[in-house]
């Protein structure tokens, strides 16, 4: 297999592929593969370019959730920022992260801290998603969104609270309540961010957490 040198050495042999859709925010690719000499069967999924996801945290030790209209769903969410890497061309991750956290919630933060990358519906897509935790975040303006975008409000709420919300199922995004799981177990871990004052507002230490 061309791109699943894995695959090949466990007998998956590619036949032919095709390419069923293609945009920005991802692709659809449908293979003719066997397994071990096997019949041939199909294998449509989704290659995605990644993204991310990030949690804000207050100075005072609130998170920010916005509350964002999925029309996929057709009912309101509470999320934290989120955005494709499919749009941000030339852009490191945490770059993309704070970029998201601009646009989606009108926040700026002083650093971030890098918790982690994970693979979301890995039966369907390769889509990798970088998690990152933002300190001393501030909402400065109002968000900044796109066409398809609709975010009614932007509300701070305590670990206590958040906690709720995901227990009692109010957060109802699979993706962001796994976010804050990651952020939660990482505030109640280390008591204090670790990072280096930064002189300029606008420079971003990046901390990663498996340092």
């Amino acid at each position: 297999m061309h791109d699943k040198p894995l695959g090949e050495t466990l007998g998956w042999k590619l036949i032919q592929s095709a390419s069923l859709f293609r945009s920005r925010w991802f692709n659809l690719r449908q293979d003719t593969i066997s397994v071990r000499g096997q019949r041939e069967n199909t294998y449509t999924y989704i290659e995605h370019p990644g993204s991310v996801f990030v949690v804000p945290v207050t100075a005072d030790g609130q998170i920010l959730l916005i509350h964002s209209y999925r029309y996929t769903l057709d009912a309101w969410c509470w999320e934290v920022p989120a955005g494709t890497m499919g749009d941000a061309v030339g852009l490191s991750p945490e770059s993309a992260a704070i970029r998201e956290l601009r646009e989606e919630a009108g926040a700026t933060c002083r650093t971030l801290t890098h918790l982690g990358e994970f693979y979301l519906a890995n039966g369907f897509a390769n889509h990798r998603t970088r998690f990152f935790l933002a300190w001393d975040v501030r909402v400065v303006s109002r968000p900044d969104t796109e066409p398809l975008e609709q975010i009614a409000k932007v509300t701070s709420f305590p670990l206590t609270e958040v906690e709720r919300l995901i227990r009692e199922g109010e957060i109802k995004d699979g993706d962001s309540a796994f976010a804050l799981l990651l952020a939660m177990n990482y505030l109640n871990t280390n008591k204090s961010p670790r990072f280096t004052p930064q002189a300029d507002p606008g420079q971003h230490h990046i901390k990663d957490n498996h340092e």
